[in-house]
């Protein structure tokens, strides 16, 4: 992940768990009560405050929240102390090598990634997808020309390769859709993935 956003992140952490804290992203959970499997173990990469982390425990999608970032994971764990978090990030994920989960949630974090680097984190999210398991993506897009917003990058990504890429992989892309933020002005990408490949072969 980018250093100067996690930078970013460690430095607004607090600021930025009194905004999340007020925010409900009511797509997002009707995409992981549509898709996700219910008791199934459960991934949220890009855990950031760990909003999304407690509403899936809570709601019978035991997971473990991962971050980048010290002082976000500091926020979740005053926030949300019964819930499990680690630190890690894309596109290696090393603490979480030879495991596997059914449901995979990284939201808002592709874009943080450099373009090099997207390949590799993509890929790394598909062996640690379980066979016919559900990955949900959500992808957001900038307005500022230098592709960075107060320090956090914003990498523009093809949207047609990025899918393209999946469809390589063996994967479905079971749902897509471009959501407009009225309020910023912004694009939102979200896409459910199926795992249709041989674990094996990954």
């Amino acid at each position: 992940m980018d250093k100067q956003t996690i930078e970013t992140y460690d430095r607004e952490a607090e600021h930025i768990a009194q905004l999340h804290s007020n925010l409900t992203p009511d797509r997002l959970y009707s995409l992981i009560t549509a898709y996700f499997t219910k008791t199934g173990n459960t991934l949220d990469i890009g855990c950031g405050i760990g909003r999304d982390t407690h509403w899936l425990n809570q709601h019978d999608y035991p997971t473990l929240g991962v971050d980048a970032s010290v002082g976000m994971l500091k926020q979740a764990q005053q926030l949300y102390p019964q819930v499990r978090f680690i630190k890690d990030s894309l596109p290696d994920l090393t603490r979480l090598n030879g495991q596997t989960f059914k449901n995979i949630l990284c939201s808002a974090v592709l874009m943080h990634l450099n373009k090099a680097n997207l390949e590799q984190a993509c890929l790394k999210l598909l062996t640690l997808l379980k066979a016919e398991g559900h990955l949900i993506l959500s992808i957001r897009a900038t307005n500022a020309t230098d592709h960075r917003e107060n320090g956090k990058l914003y990498e523009p990504i093809d949207i047609k390769a990025f899918k393209q890429f999946f469809v390589q992989q063996h994967c479905k892309i079971v749902l897509e859709e471009q959501e407009l933020e009225p309020a910023r002005q912004l694009s939102w990408y979200n896409f459910v993935i199926q795992n249709k490949s041989n674990p094996d072969s990954l």
